[in-house]
């Protein structure tokens, strides 16, 4: 009886854990699935040479017009719009033992926001989609 009942009790939460694993899955599938989404990682550039460290987690962006799209989270569904200005240079090799997650030969890009702040990106390659013609370096 005592057994029976604890299963019970427990038993509405793990059914709401397990749909919710479900939906985290379907969703992060749904999302990696739209046409021109490409794994990203960004983050704010240092302001010594020590540096931040990359994040842990693969987000995944998609360019509309001057904006990149970034959805973030386990989920995927914190949606954050960086409003790009420009490149900053060209694109670098980045060392993949520091940017996990993104194969073996991603690539490091200094970008200018539209509120003049400087970001990292690393992508796991460069693609002409990735970025439209007019945010090539030497182009503006």
């Amino acid at each position: 009886m005592l057994a029976s009942m604890v299963l019970y009790i427990l038993g509405v939460p793990l059914w709401m854990i397990i749909g919710g694993l479900i939906l985290i899955f379907w969703n992060r599938s749904r999302v990696k699935k739209q046409p021109g989404i490409f794994p990203i990682k960004i983050r704010p550039e240092p302001e010594s040479n020590e540096g931040s460290k990359w994040p842990r987690s693969v987000s995944y962006a998609q360019w509309v017009h001057d904006v990149a799209i970034v959805r973030k989270g386990p989920a995927l569904i914190l949606t954050v719009p960086y409003g790009i200005k420009g490149l900053e240079g060209m694109p670098q090799d980045a060392n993949p033992e520091e940017v996990k997650g993104l194969g073996d030969h991603p690539k490091l890009v200094r970008v200018r926001l539209d509120d003049n702040s400087i970001i990292q990106v690393a992508l796991g390659e460069l693609h002409p989609e990735l970025a439209p013609e007019k945010f090539q370096e030497g182009t503006e």
